[in-house]
């Protein structure tokens, strides 16, 4: 309970030191709608970069306390992006002066990558709760879920093409998550070659040593309930069976 507090506590912290902070204090400068349409889109594209990143991380570090505990609030990380997303979209009517702006800003190529990703974040964070998971099932689920790769790419190439100067961001995002993702499916598949690569032992179990070991088991429980009919019957057949098992696999041909 308490991490999942405090990671709300994160989430929302960023958006209010970042975007309602400086909206008070005089911190947005001489433009305010074009800083905070910057600072929603940022902090939206940042986010999901961060969701995108927990996998390859529980891969690559499966002891770490912290990428496990993020790795359970990540449902509240990726509604977050899409939250931060919506704010800026809806920055961006307000900076094109209203809805007729916004009709006109449709000839640029980016507004339809970035409506696109922000589309698939709606959709995502729509269908991330538990009933979702139970109507659509796991699988399905999962490979719904998995459309944020998609809106990332989406949203990346929006960032970098929406002005000067933005690609610069956009690219301390893509090369990090490309990073841990080669880095990811390289350890995938060198752990297993290196199962495929492990000798199987020389002496598998045989059925003789499981029975033996079967009944010693229900031995010991005769002994500790003694006096119970069930128990011992239970005991008196299976020497039975396994006197005419052994019987059969060790009679030569």
């Amino acid at each position: 309970m308490r991490s999942k507090f405090f990671a709300l506590a994160l989430l929302v912290g960023v958006g209010t030191w970042l975007l309602v902070v400086p909206a008070f204090t005089g911190g947005l400068g001489a433009n305010p709608l074009e800083k905070l349409l910057r600072q929603s889109g940022e902090i939206s594209i940042w986010t999901l970069g961060a969701v995108l990143a927990l996998s390859p991380l529980r891969v690559l570090l499966p002891r770490s306390r912290i990428v496990g505990a993020l790795n359970r609030h990540r449902r509240a990380v990726g509604v977050s992006a899409c939250v931060y997303g919506l704010l800026h979209f809806g920055f961006h009517v307000l900076y094109e002066g209203g809805l007729d702006g916004l009709i006109r800003s449709l000839s640029k190529p980016f507004i339809w990558f970035g409506i696109a990703g922000l589309s698939i974040l709606v959709g995502l964070a729509l269908t991330s709760n538990n009933w979702s998971v139970r109507t659509l099932g796991g699988r399905n689920w999962k490979l719904l879920h998995r459309l944020a790769y998609v809106a990332a790419t989406l949203l990346i190439y929006h960032q970098s093409i929406a002005g000067k100067g933005h690609w610069y961001v956009a690219r301390w995002l893509l090369f990090p998550l490309l990073a841990l993702q080669i880095a990811r499916l390289t350890k995938t598949l060198f752990t297993r070659w290196a199962r495929a690569s492990r000798p199987m032992s020389p002496n598998p179990p045989s059925a003789d040593s499981y029975f033996r070991k079967r009944e010693t088991s229900l031995t010991k429980s005769g002994q500790k309930v003694a006096g119970r009919p069930s128990q011992l019957k239970q005991l008196a057949a299976l020497r039975a069976r396994s006197g005419s098992a052994f019987g059969a696999i060790t009679t030569p041909l």
